[in-house]
């Protein structure tokens, strides 16, 4: 990635911040924004495996991002104007300093 599109990307990252028991992201809804953590931890958990009594949940933390179905869906050259839904639910556990882009 040449200098000018990370300056770009940057220019665009937006602080929040998050409280224990906020929903960042709900499994289903349209994704349009990514999540870069730096500080704290999240539970990012699906539901829908296709089979009933599917669960798979897993912690995230500084280092880590989620709703990559977003950036999949940006640079699919035949990409809708429809935005992807979110393939998980993504819950605050300890207080989350992030970036939205």
């Amino acid at each position: 990635m040449n200098k000018t599109m990370l300056d770009c990307i940057c220019e665009r990252l937006k602080p929040v911040l998050g409280t224990k028991g906020m929903f960042l992201v709900r499994e289903g809804d349209p994704v349009n924004q990514m999540l870069f953590i730096i500080r704290g931890h999240l539970d990012s958990y699906t539901k829908n495996g296709g089979r009933t009594g599917f669960f798979d949940s897993y912690w995230i933390g500084p280092g880590y991002f989620c709703s990559e179905e977003l950036l999949t869906w940006a640079l699919d050259p035949r990409h809708s104007i429809i935005l992807p839904s979110s393939t998980r639910t993504v819950k605050v556990i300890t207080e989350v300093e992030a970036l939205f882009l």
